[in-house]
């Protein structure tokens, strides 16, 4: 196991329906690091919201978060990678205005937050699920940069947003993480340039690296992988791609990967 990194994408990979990670996923998990394998984490979620689970499995890995533009190392509770969008006030001012308008919500995130300017439903619900707190705009924040913006609503009124983002001149890219997310990156912020850089970090280069996701801001980063698998419930973009095939998320999906890479070892031998 000592040659192998194991990448899981988190929502709809790694943990079920109620956010939990299975105990067959954990003990296989904490198993795979026992033996000498690497494991770790590539979500778009932030520091808060991903660190219990980081507890919970025992990961010593920097994980990646905000669907690449940051890796964040636990142990010392610092970022050793990030990027911004800046120049982003226009587009700010632009968001806030079709906001005015449309059933959406918009999450900001600015140095370890999330802030909000209308506290709706489909917020209150993000916070529940991911667990993190969201902070109303103040004064503090400041309009010229973020690290990420996530977009929440129907893909209707995404489709719009999508058109506004491309109009507003602003340097970022967009990628779906849910049907009903799409989030704003800095430019040329993706999970697979994220594990490249996470390569670089722990200087190891006679890794193989195994990586599994769900959806469309999964792509990079199987596309990177030695090794890439789907979820049975992943998202046809992915399914027609040429990776591997696992069980449904909800059916301890880590498990079963970590099984097909212990026969692996036990077959070169």
């Amino acid at each position: 196991m000592k040659k192998h990194l194991l990448i899981s994408d988190l929502d709809g990979t790694l943990l079920d329906g109620k956010q939990n990670i299975s105990m067959e996923n954990k003990t296989s998990i904490q198993q795979f690091i026992k033996d000498g394998g690497l494991f770790t984490i590539a979500t778009g979620r932030v520091e808060d919201s991903v660190g219990p689970y980081v507890q919970e499995l025992g990961i010593t890995l920097p994980v990646i978060l905000y669907n690449g533009a940051v890796i964040y190392d636990y142990q010392n509770q610092k970022r050793i990678y990030e990027q911004m969008i800046t120049n982003f006030t226009p587009l700010f001012k632009q968001l806030q205005a079709f906001s005015e308008s449309e059933s959406i919500g918009i999450n900001y995130y600015q140095n370890k937050k999330a802030y909000i300017s209308d506290y709706n439903e489909l917020i209150k619900e993000h916070e529940k699920k991911d667990k993190v707190k969201v902070w109303e705009i103040d004064a503090i924040f400041d309009t010229s940069y973020v690290t990420k913006v996530l977009l929440i609503s129907d893909p209707i009124v995404l489709k719009k947003c999508e058109k506004l983002v491309l109009s507003s001149g602003v340097s970022c890219d967009m990628i779906y993480s849910e049907k009903n997310y799409l989030e704003i990156l800095p430019k040329n912020v993706s999970k697979g340039n994220a594990v490249k850089h996470l390569l670089q970090y722990i200087k190891r280069t006679d890794l193989h690296t195994t990586c599994v996701g769900d959806h469309e801001n999964d792509l990079t980063m199987l596309q990177t992988a030695d090794t890439a698998y789907v979820v049975e419930n992943a998202i046809d973009l992915l399914k027609l791609q040429n990776f591997r095939r696992t069980v449904h998320h909800e059916h301890h999906a880590i498990q079963s990967i970590i099984e097909d890479i212990s026969c692996s070892i036990t077959l070169k031998r």
